[in-house]
Formats: C-alpha cells, sequence, structure tokens
C-alpha cells in the first residue's frame, strides 16, 4: 500500500490552488495516494467530513503555509480553522507531530507581520517551497520524509580504539598540527564531504579506518605562508592535497611521511618531503591503489 497523505492548504487565490494541485500531481506520480479536495470531494459532499476522515486515516498531512493559512489557523476561520482544531486535537492527543510536514509557499518562518508558519507548528522543521526555491530539492526533501529515506543516513558506529598499555605513552605526545603551532594543519575530508555530497568523493568509513603501514593516502594540507610586502592582498594560507605514507598507528591517530615536495616549500619551512603527519581517519581523501 502507498503512503497516504492529506493536503491541508488556503484557498488563497486561483494561482494558489493550481500550485497545490500541480504539487499533488507531482508527488502522486512518485508514489505517494494525494488527497485534494480539489479531486476527491464532489458538489454537495461535505468538506469537515473530508477533513476529519482523511487527518485520522492519512499517514502524512502536509500543511501548505502561506500567510492568509497563517490569519485563519489562528482566528479558527473557514475549513483552514476547522481543519486546526482537528490537528490540534490530534496533538494534544499524542499524535506523533512527525505526521504532519510543514511546507512554506510564501511569508516567513519566523514570528510577526509576515509569518506563515501556525503557532502549534513553531519549531517543527519546515520545508521551504518559497519563490526562488529550487522546487526538486523540496520536493525530494517531502518524498524523503514519506519514505522514510534520509539524504544523510548516520553511519554505523565503528568499533573504539585499542588503547593498549603499551602506547598510552605515544598516545600523549601525538597530536594534530595547528597553523598557529606548526605553520601548517589538515582539513576534514569528511566535513567537506558532507557540504558537498555530490561534488566530494572520499572512501567508505571502513576503508579509511583500516589502513596498514605502507599505505598510501591522500590529505588536504593548509599551509602557513609567510606575507608578501610588495602585495598586502596575498594570501596567509596556501591550500595542497599531497600524498602521505601511513608509518604506523597511535590509538585512534595515524603517523605518516609526506611524500609529496609543498609547492610553497621555496616560501616555508615548516613543511617539508619526509615530514612526519598526524591525522585521522576523517582527514583521507583518498587511498592510492
Amino acid at each position: 500500500m502507498p503512503p497516504k497523505a492529506l493536503i491541508s492548504y488556503s484557498w488563497d487565490s486561483e494561482e494558489h490552488k493550481d500550485w497545490v494541485r500541480e504539487l499533488a500531481e507531482r508527488l502522486r506520480m512518485n508514489g505517494v495516494d494525494i488527497r485534494l479536495d480539489q479531486w476527491h470531494v464532489a458538489p454537495g459532499q461535505s468538506l469537515t467530513q473530508f477533513m476529519e476522515v482523511e487527518i485520522t486515516t492519512c499517514d502524512f498531512v502536509l500543511i501548505i503555509c502561506t500567510k492568509n493559512y497563517y490569519i485563519k489557523s489562528l482566528n479558527r476561520r473557514g475549513g483552514v480553522g476547522y481543519e486546526q482544531q482537528i490537528i490540534s486535537g490530534h496533538l494534544a492527543a499524542g499524535q506523533p507531530r512527525e505526521k504532519f510536514i510543514p511546507i512554506v509557499r510564501q511569508g516567513s518562518f519566523e514570528p510577526g507581520d509576515d509569518c506563515a508558519v501556525p503557532p502549534h507548528f513553531a519549531g517543527i522543521f519546515a520545508v521551504d517551497m518559497r519563490e526562488g526555491v529550487e522546487f526538486a530539492h523540496s520536493q525530494d526533501q517531502v518524498l524523503r520524509t514519506i519514505f522514510k529515506t534520509p539524504l544523510h543516513a548516520p553511519p554505523t558506529i565503528g568499533q573504539p580504539p585499542e588503547w593498549g598499555a603499551d602506547v598510552m605513552d605515544d598516545v600523549e605526545e601525538i597530536r594534530l598540527a595547528t597553523l598557529d603551532l606548526d605553520g601548517w594543519e589538515l582539513q576534514s575530508g569528511l566535513a567537506q564531504n558532507h557540504r558537498t555530497p555530490e561534488t566530494f568523493y572520499m572512501p567508505g568509513e571502513k576503508e579509511r579506518r583500516a589502513l596498514d603501514e605502507g599505505d598510501v593516502v591522500k590529505l588536504v594540507f593548509e599551509i602557513a605562508i609567510p606575507p608578501d610586502r610588495d602585495d598586502p592582498e596575498s594570501p596567509e594560507t596556501f591550500g595542497e592535497r599531497m600524498w602521505v605514507i601511513v608509518k604506523r598507528r597511535v590509538g585512534p591517530y595515524y603517523v605518516g611521511e609526506l611524500n609529496n615536495i609543498p609547492v610553497t616549500s621555496d616560501e616555508q619551512e615548516n613543511l617539508a618531503l619526509g615530514g612526519e603527519v598526524v591525522f585521522l581517519p576523517e582527514h583521507v581523501i583518498d587511498i592510492h591503489d
């Protein structure tokens, strides 16, 4: 059985009703049994009965939020006001809030004169479908929520580091380099991968945590550069991706040896070919085959 979702909205204008219907059509084409008054309520039938039945039986209720919807909801006016009474009753009775998905089409998320989100949905993660926002991305958010398929799932929890007694003395001396103390530092590949997953590839966590002596990995370095006296606008750091040979593991850290000559070798003396590099699995952006 496909998931069933009711669309709750205000009849702001014919253009707005058309937009809601087009959204409903797109969701139905993607496997959701959308319940919409424009399709399922004929002349002579009861709108209030339709609302009562669908809010109760649907798996989700999509709330199309506009400034007008907010005002009608707040003042309990018309069909929107009646729907909000039913929804408030369901929430008060313990229905999970996840059933109700606010979608902001016009207006503001924040309280104020232009607010679109009714008070009982304040603080709830709402989907942004306002003009100027990429519609395909917002639609994907709604579909992933309905089908319980998040874009970013948490990774599997790995094994804790082996803190053997024979490495504890070394652990106390091991640390990651920093710009202020060492003149260079490493950038987190994992953080960059989370920011731009479509464009930034990196090996899986299992591979990054299973490196052995002799493996060659690529890391992202940020290297401090002395200022150019003739160019006050010159950059203070230089980013470079370089290869490192794994030498040993100490607790959660890897200790390696730089296998590149930095482009900035003539400008700084803090990092050079053969220098020691301490890094974590999250810094590895590639593993040499």
